[in-house]
């Protein structure tokens, strides 16, 4: 299974102040595990020294390095230190560089937005699933209506939309079997045999489904699920628009923590560092089995990035937030071609 940006000038790069580091929210706690079933047969102002907990003081501040006046961000995808995508809904893909700003996809709409690497990428619309091979676009399925996509290597990937999930098997996309009446809305992978897809059961409760590599496994969680996180296949996180967060272990999901916060995405570094981001604004970092609110931004965040904990990227209605080293500003100051 596998299922255009204003060419003008960004001014002066925006700088706000954010608020400093809070108390910490919740500490781990310990719940019960549920085990997974088999559901499915595969067919496929600069901020004032605000900083992450637990992390080094050096981290810079969080700052504005990107406005969009009139068109939503639906998408981001970090490659490393010199290379992150940010999607608009009018089809417009923005790339940084390290140094700047420029177009580099126009199109109808974007939806999703997912990368293997920077030679294999993918972005869905609503007339289709488009594929970046390092030199074009090119359209390769018409399956419109996918609201994630994630990517293992060139012959896998997986994407959910309303009717289901999507599996690229390196020629295709297909569809593929789904819980009744379930409505997944994020998808994770870490290798071709590690896919996760989440969303939310009929009931209202959370639902995790696990690709291991020949069925997925379905399991009930007891809140609604908003984002997933893959780090490894022993290693992925969970949030919830209730607040919940919540740790699968390579054998069944744990509920970590209880955040009382909208939770919109979650993401985390090679290094084990993790963050999540809230629709209200909240920037929190993990730490020391402990959540921490370390930022708050003026506006909702709907997706949440990092290259390390040094540099994390963060995406509003209509901004990109990023925590970047230098303090020449002017290095984001423009958009062009």
């Amino acid at each position: 299974m596998r299922r255009r940006l204003w060419l003008g000038y960004v001014s002066a790069a925006v700088v706000f102040v954010l608020a400093a580091m809070s108390p910490p929210l919740v500490s781990n706690s310990s719940a019960s595990t549920t085990p997974g079933r088999r559901a499915m047969t595969a067919a496929g102002s600069r901020s004032a020294a605000a900083r992450p907990a637990g992390v080094a003081g050096s981290t810079p501040a969080w700052r504005v390095v990107f406005i969009s006046p009139s068109v939503q961000l639906v998408g981001l995808h970090v490659f490393g230190p010199q290379a992150v995508w940010v999607a608009g809904s009018d089809g417009h893909l923005y790339a940084w560089d390290g140094t700047g700003w420029s177009l580099q996809h126009p199109d109808d709409d974007i939806t999703a937005l997912a990368a293997a690497d920077v030679h294999d990428a993918w972005a869905a619309s609503d007339d289709g699933i488009r594929h970046w091979d390092g030199g074009r676009w090119s359209l390769v399925s018409p399956d419109g209506g996918v609201g994630a996509i994630a990517a293992a290597d060139q012959n896998h990937a997986w994407a959910v939309d309303t009717r289901g999930l999507l599996e690229w098997n390196g020629r295709a996309w297909a569809s593929g079997p789904m819980p009744s009446g379930v409505v997944l809305g994020s998808v994770a992978a870490t290798d071709a045999t590690h896919a996760w897809a989440a969303g939310t059961a009929p009931n209202g409760r959370g639902e995790a489904v696990n690709w291991n590599g020949s069925a997925w496994l379905e399991t009930t969680l007891p809140q609604p699920l908003s984002a997933i996180y893959a780090a490894d296949p022993a290693h992925v996180w969970a949030v919830s628009p209730e607040g919940g967060v919540f740790r699968w272990d390579g054998t069944g999901w744990h509920e970590s923590a209880e955040l009382h916060l909208d939770l919109a995405a979650i993401t985390g570094d090679h290094a084990g560092h993790l963050w999540a981001a809230a629709r209200t604004g909240e920037i929190l970092a993990f730490h020391d089995s402990r959540w921490t609110i370390a930022y708050r931004a003026p506006t909702v965040l709907r997706a949440i990035a990092a290259v390390d904990a040094g540099e994390i990227w963060a995406i509003g209605f209509d901004t990109v937030y990023a925590t970047l080293a230098s303090d020449d500003v002017s290095q984001w100051s423009s958009v062009g071609p």
